[in-house]
């Protein structure tokens, strides 16, 4: 009985151990679920992860990611994530084409001026970490904001489909101006406005 109760104790222990990853986006246009040809271990790399990213790994799309302009990154399955999903420095004017759907976020993201949305979908910032959002001037599409204990930062004017902004969360606009067509606060949010 102890060795059985060791073995649960250190497969859960180990388990825990996943160490954050960093996802660098190659090849140009492609699914987001296609790991073996796009999500890459470095910067313009051609070592391929083995699994499409995680609550716990970073995401990168940069200068090395789009070869052409007018490039499509598309969302094409449902229940992904990441901690943090980074769009700085691409070149191509790329699109995300989000489909749609929900991208979980465990931190933060920040989008690109030069890059473009083809379709939105939802971000769902969810955890307990601080989380932000730089949306370069995009219309985001749905904002969905979770954080038990946590804070969401604006760093960016935002502009939105819908925001919504659940129970035990602190939203900061950090003075930044806020657009969007329907917003909703539930019970026990903290929103804090600089005027």
């Amino acid at each position: 009985m102890i060795k059985k109760l060791f073995f649960c104790f250190a497969f859960l222990f180990l388990k825990n151990l996943h160490s954050q990853d960093n996802y660098y986006w190659v090849g140009g246009s492609g699914n987001w679920s296609n790991y073996s040809s796009h999500w890459a271990t470095s910067s313009g790399g051609n070592i391929f992860h083995t699994t499409t990213p995680s609550s716990d790994d970073n995401i990168f799309f940069d200068s090395n990611s789009f070869s052409a302009a007018n490039q499509i990154v598309t969302l094409n399955v449902t229940d992904e994530s990441c901690k943090n999903m980074n769009w700085t420095g691409v070149t191509n004017t790329p699109k995300f084409n989000m489909t749609g759907k929900t991208l979980e976020v465990h931190s933060s993201v920040t989008y690109d001026p030069l890059m473009e949305f083809q379709s939105v979908g939802t971000l769902s910032f969810v955890s307990s970490n601080t989380g932000s959002l730089i949306s370069s001037g995009h219309n985001v599409g749905n904002i969905y904001v979770r954080k038990p204990s946590g804070t969401f930062n604006l760093l960016s004017p935002l502009r939105s489909s819908r925001l919504q902004v659940e129970s035990g969360s602190t939203f900061n606009t950090n003075d930044y101006d806020v657009r969007t067509t329907y917003i909703l606060f539930n019970g026990g949010t903290t929103f804090k406005v600089c005027l």
